[in-house]
């Protein structure tokens, strides 16, 4: 059984269909910026599969994010000890490094370099319920927050800028399947609580199983103050999106719920399409730099939360055709 950390793409059968990324999101503790850096594969059936690397800054004193993205001319292959690795770059358990160049970019940046490294404070995090469920036919996408917190130390250079990245605020993650969900809603916020070392980190999705959208699951937890939490099974979730607010509600492990309240600017979030192994992609937005009220309910009473440019959030959906 492969962990939930070892990538897919290398061994991956010639007649599979397979997406993956593993990635990076962190945020300077100090609100206002943050990375989202991606490692991603994409195998369609009878095709090789190539790596792309995908890098975005999030300012929010800047116009727009500013952003890479950049496909290998060579195949995907084996990292060794990492968990991907190639010309542009690698991700691995302790870190990232690498550098993408596009003089034609579009998006606010032609050169970005990186070398940056983590320590972790929180365990793996599996987003399926159990683990025999990953690697099988159905679900067709599986994920896991391999860090759902950590705190990343490095240098950053996009073009002529050179950033020290001092302490930030991270979680690491990895997904991968034969097909991205139809809806998804991806929350994640750190430095929670007294202590500002607590972590949020949802994946809410809606998959179609033949000509039927399900309603929307939820996975991931929720750690506060030396308390876990995590969604509770077979419970109503909702997820509401209006422009650049987006409103989820969780019920959670021992009677308790959340409810948060996100704001992400159109101006500072940025949008992908995502190729799809087979049919149609999707189009993604993420806003790194969103805010978020949070309440905690419990059998104590509720505690609110406020995050203020900082917190993680992304949609991604089938493009309406």
């Amino acid at each position: 059984m492969n962990s939930l950390a070892s990538p897919r793409a290398p061994a991956a059968p010639l007649g599979a269909a397979l997406y993956e990324s593993h990635y990076l999101a962190a945020a300077d503790p100090a609100g206002g910026r943050a990375l989202w850096l991606r490692f991603t594969s994409l195998k369609r059936p009878g095709e090789q599969a190539h790596p792309t690397t995908w890098l975005t800054f999030f300012d929010v004193t800047a116009e727009a994010p500013r952003a890479l993205r950049i496909t290998a001319p060579e195949p995907v292959a084996n990292p060794g000890a990492m968990w991907a690795r190639s010309s542009l770059g690698e991700i691995g358990p302790a870190g990232a490094w690498g550098e993408l160049t596009d003089p034609g970019g579009d998006r606010g940046l032609t050169r970005a370099r990186w070398d940056l490294r983590w320590e972790p404070r929180a365990g793996q995090l599996a987003y399926l319920p159990a683990r025999w469920l990953y690697d099988r036919p159905v679900p067709r996408s599986n994920g896991a927050a391999l860090l759902p917190a950590a705190s990343v130390t490095g240098t950053l250079a996009l073009d002529d800028q050179e950033l020290e990245i001092e302490g930030w605020e991270a979680m690491v993650g990895h997904n991968w399947g034969a097909e991205h969900a139809h809806h998804w809603c991806w929350i994640h916020a750190g430095r929670l609580g007294v202590d500002a070392r607590g972590w949020l980190d949802l994946a809410l999705v809606r998959i179609k199983i033949g000509p039927v959208l399900t309603p929307w699951i939820a996975s991931g937890a929720i750690a506060l103050e030396g308390r876990h939490y995590q969604p509770a099974p077979l419970h109503r979730v909702t997820c509401e999106r209006a422009g650049g607010l987006t409103s989820v509600r969780v019920a959670l492990s021992g009677g308790a719920a959340v409810t948060l309240e996100l704001t992400a600017p159109r101006a500072h979030t940025v949008t992908w399409d995502y190729a799809s192994p087979r049919g149609l992609g999707r189009s993604v937005d993420n806003c790194s730099v969103a805010d978020a009220r949070i309440a905690l309910e419990t059998t104590n009473g509720t505690r609110s939360l406020m995050v203020s440019d900082g917190v993680a959030l992304e949609h991604g959906s089938v493009p309406v055709t």
